[in-house]
């Protein structure tokens, strides 16, 4: 099970939802079924939703390569494109003289912590899509 979430640019979450997923990824990433509440949805019912949803779109995730590869078919099909804010966190802590150790990996917490802004209370998709979302805000401002 994977669990995706989009949040809007008014910082509403549009969508939620767990879905069945072949991606060996998701053996990493996901959740067990059991611990849902409700039953997941199949593949090929969320690539419709989420193809309907993205439709137009500039999605931002974090870790483009790795998020993006996750997006299913329909959804990545029809969004005009994808941004990475893990990358352009990179260029405005840069900018702006942000001490990071460039040899570890930055996670979404170590990019939020550094900007000063909220970290989430949990790994729940809902709560990072709004967190990008926020990060992404910040280097508006900042940028």
């Amino acid at each position: 099970m994977l669990q995706y979430a989009f949040a809007d640019d008014r910082g509403n979450v549009v969508m939620s939802a767990f879905v069945r997923s072949e991606a060996p990824s998701a053996l990493l990433l996901g959740c067990p079924a059991e611990d849902l509440a409700m039953e997941p949805l199949d593949p090929e019912a969320f690539d419709f939703i989420a193809a309907k949803l993205c439709g137009g779109a500039t999605l931002v995730a974090y870790q483009r390569v790795l998020q993006g590869g996750l997006l299913p078919f329909g959804a990545a099909r029809s969004a005009a494109g994808v941004e990475c804010a893990w990358r352009r966190f990179q260029q405005t802590a840069r900018a702006l003289g942000l001490s990071y150790s460039p040899r570890d990996p930055l996670t979404l917490n170590d990019c939020l912590s550094l900007a000063g802004l909220p970290v989430p209370i949990s790994e729940d998709a809902a709560l990072r899509a709004l967190a990008i979302r926020s990060l992404w805000r910040w280097m508006d401002e900042v940028d």
